[in-house]
């Protein structure tokens, strides 16, 4: 009996130290440090585009194929192994989105990435011979703040060709430009500090620095409130959101892809507000 009962408490004791030890299952892979990227396409003049990381296949971004110009890869912030990491951004391919299909690369570099933070690789620039600035990353370490009751913007001024720009939050997107800028005299390729408004309905509008005709307007998403089952989505109306406003440039008459005559401006969502408590 003694015997019996010593086996017991030591295949217990065996049982409980196995579950102790990190699992190398596949099934529960150990998960190493994280940083979040996410991609936006603002080269005006080329095709649609996909990013492959190409150093390593696991704890890499996966999603941001077949990009638009003025568009996100999917999915927003993705997460990505921390670390010095190597990727190619291509023109997709209008019938082939896989790796066969990436033929013409535009990027090919490496970034490092710090755990625990967030990335916007802006990819802006002209990708056609012979027009300047060529395009290229431009890596923004995002910073979100927590704005409470009210809703944080910033502006990211990647609209080539207009200069330097005013950036002013007006109640509609056609409401005559007055007062005082939002940002002031942001130039090209500049990220402007977040700046805290009313959680109420607004436009972003851009002027010329020190002017006030619109050179691009556009009202921000509402957002949509939260519930207890469903988390709310960051918006204009909705306390607590992180926004960006992107200012992309106008298509060049010999663009590949997307037409668009005029400058414009794209929101994107840095933070959604935290859930609503049950």
């Amino acid at each position: 009996m003694r015997l019996t009962r010593l086996a017991m408490l030591t295949l217990g004791a065996a049982f409980s130290a196995a579950c102790s030890e990190p699992s190398n299952d596949p099934t529960t892979p150990d998960v190493p440090p994280l940083a979040y990227v996410r991609y936006i396409n603002a080269v005006p003049d080329t095709l649609n585009t996909t990013v492959r990381f190409t150093d390593q296949v696991q704890w890499s971004p996966m999603s941001f194929v077949n990009v638009p110009f003025r568009g996100l890869g999917q999915g927003n912030y993705q997460p990505t192994q921390a670390g010095s990491r190597k990727f190619r951004v291509f023109t997709a391919d209008a019938t082939n989105f896989s790796t066969a299909g990436n033929t013409v690369i535009l990027v090919d570099t490496t970034l490092t990435f710090e755990a625990g933070k967030y990335y916007t690789l802006l990819h802006m620039g002209y990708a056609r011979a012979g027009s300047t600035p060529r395009q290229r990353i431009v890596a923004i370490n995002d910073v979100h703040p927590n704005p409470g009751a009210q809703v944080a913007v910033r502006a990211i001024h990647a609209a080539l060709g207009v200069g330097a720009v005013d950036i002013y939050a007006t109640a509609t997107a056609t409401s005559p430009i007055s007062g005082t800028p939002l940002f002031r005299n942001v130039a090209t390729e500049a990220v402007s500090p977040y700046a805290n408004v009313n959680a109420a309905a607004f436009a972003t509008q851009i002027a010329a620095a020190g002017g006030t005709t619109a050179l691009a307007a556009a009202a921000a998403p509402a957002g949509t409130a939260g519930t207890t089952q469903l988390n709310p989505i960051a918006g204009a109306t909705i306390a607590g959101s992180v926004l960006s406003a992107v200012a992309f440039p106008a298509s060049p008459a010999n663009s590949a892809g997307a037409r668009f005559t005029t400058p414009g401006i794209v929101y994107f969502i840095d933070k959604n507000p935290p859930p609503t408590a049950p």
